[in-house]
């Protein structure tokens, strides 16, 4: 298993892709980014989420495994020969160590990418959340104004009603109170006569 390390400057797929042929082809493996460079710099959705933001950091710093590495010692006097111990050890292995070490890589890069592109897919599904939530809030208030004014406009014509009904009905409900219907003058001067 070899990796190839491919360093471009733009985000175009089609270079990316011929920057890759060119490597396959030459056999140029390149070298990885060092430790500490960020590979994808996606931010976390939360700003203020610290914790996601830290470790993610980390993530990208670290996810390279450097099969050459040694735990250095601090003892004194004897730190001098077991770092020189330990990278004549590393040398000497690296032939049984390194398949393992750039699996591990491989797989640690893996995961930072994928962690970004969730954090990334993640941010951009609640900015579109945002964004249709905003816009039913409007569209349910525009609804709601609507449904006001249709029903102002039934109350106001149901209190017209109301009125003409009361105006028409006035002669009448005074002839319910009374028990008898309402003389005018001229009916009184024929009954009198």
């Amino acid at each position: 298993m070899t990796i190839y390390w491919v360093n471009v400057d733009t985000q175009d797929a089609l270079t990316l892709m011929a920057a890759v042929e060119r490597a396959l082809e030459t056999g140029d493996t390149g070298t990885p980014p060092p430790p500490g460079v960020a590979a994808s710099p996606a931010t976390p959705v939360n700003p203020t989420d610290a914790y996601l933001h830290d470790n993610m950091a980390i993530a990208r710093a670290v996810w390279s495994v450097d099969p050459h590495r040694i735990v250095l010692s601090n003892r004194p006097g004897l730190a001098a020969a077991i770092n020189a111990f330990q990278r004549l050890v590393r040398r000497a292995t690296w032939w049984y160590t390194l398949p393992q070490w750039l699996q591990i890589s491989e797989f640690h890069g893996a995961v930072v990418r994928a962690l970004d592109a969730l954090i990334e897919k993640e941010r951009r599904l609640d900015i579109r959340m945002r964004d249709i939530e905003q816009m039913r809030l409007q569209a349910h208030l525009f609804a709601l104004q609507q449904q006001i004014a249709v029903l102002r406009a039934r109350n106001a014509e149901l209190e017209s009603r109301v009125a003409a009904l009361e105006a028409q009905g006035a002669p009448s409900q005074h002839v319910e109170q009374t028990g008898s219907p309402l003389i005018d003058e001229a009916s009184a001067h024929r009954l009198s006569q």
